[in-house]
């Protein structure tokens, strides 16, 4: 999973990259796409570096990540739970949600809610703008004429995008390169709804997906933990109103400069709130 495994937030704007892995077993119950898991069960091999990956377990996962691949305008909404360790070790459970607008090659649009804060995130082929409405603060970005080159401008300036991968042009070929273990765990119950559960490994993560079969796959929830800092802490999100056809405007993803508000540099604004 090629830059999905740092999981960190900026309280400032709730910004949140999201990836896992987890080292459960499958069961052997019907698979997302009607098939046994265990058909496509492969011994696991005896050396310590090697992977176990179940080829169903791609396939789900593959299909999952689909409808957002081939998606030109598109849109959802998280409720992100993330655990941080305050300065006593203790680990601290924080709260943020966002709503999601993307539209292919060069725009997006997240409104973010967090720590009684709400953060707006503009992109618009080449320049991402970070906007407080309460506190009429703007930052600039300058950043590549795509979604993908913005993703990563960003997340090298310390923003990480709740769902960073879920936005980018190709999921799947971002998050299928760096698992070590895969696995169908099988149909569960998500908040009264059936779901087929996966779970995942990778170098420094362990991350859990949920997501709804048929012939239209919804991702419903992700879970990870990051196996690379202290006490391995845990981000939830959950995932909802998935729309692949969403009405967008282009003015929706420009900036406009508010009357009254102020800009300032980057590294000024996100010290605003805090880690």
């Amino acid at each position: 999973m090629r830059r999905l495994i740092p999981i960190c937030l900026i309280l400032t704007f709730g910004l949140l990259l999201t990836v896992a892995q987890t080292s459960a077993q499958c069961r052997e119950k019907p698979s997302p796409c009607g098939e046994n898991p265990s058909t496509y069960r492969e011994k696991p091999s005896t050396t310590a570096d090697a992977l176990d990956v179940d080829p169903l377990a791609l396939k789900v996962l593959k299909a999952a990540m689909e409808p957002i691949r081939t998606a030109k305008n598109y849109s959802f909404q998280t409720r992100v739970m993330r655990e941080n360790l305050g300065t006593n070790g203790q680990i601290i459970t924080y709260f943020t949600t966002s709503e999601v607008i993307v539209s292919r090659p060069d725009k997006l649009r997240v409104n973010f809610r967090g720590k009684s804060r709400d953060v707006q995130l503009f992109y618009d082929g080449g320049r991402a703008v970070l906007y407080t409405p309460a506190q009429k603060l703007y930052a600039t970005i300058s950043a590549p004429k795509t979604l993908d080159g913005m993703l990563d401008a960003l997340e090298g300036r310390g923003v990480y995008l709740p769902s960073k991968n879920f936005i980018e042009s190709d999921p799947f070929q971002v998050l299928a390169p760096d698992l070590k273990t895969g696995y169908v765990i099988g149909e569960v119950e998500l908040y009264d709804m059936p779901v087929h559960q996966l779970a995942f490994t990778e170098d420094k993560a362990e991350w859990q997906l949920w997501v709804t079969g048929g012939a239209n796959p919804r991702i419903q929830k992700l879970e990870v933990i990051d196996k690379g800092r202290s006490r391995e802490p845990r981000v939830v999100v959950e995932f909802s109103n998935w729309n692949f056809n969403a009405s967008v405007q282009p003015d929706m993803f420009t900036f406009k400069v508010p009357p009254g508000a102020t800009e300032i540099e980057f590294s000024t604004l996100r010290s605003q709130g805090g880690k």
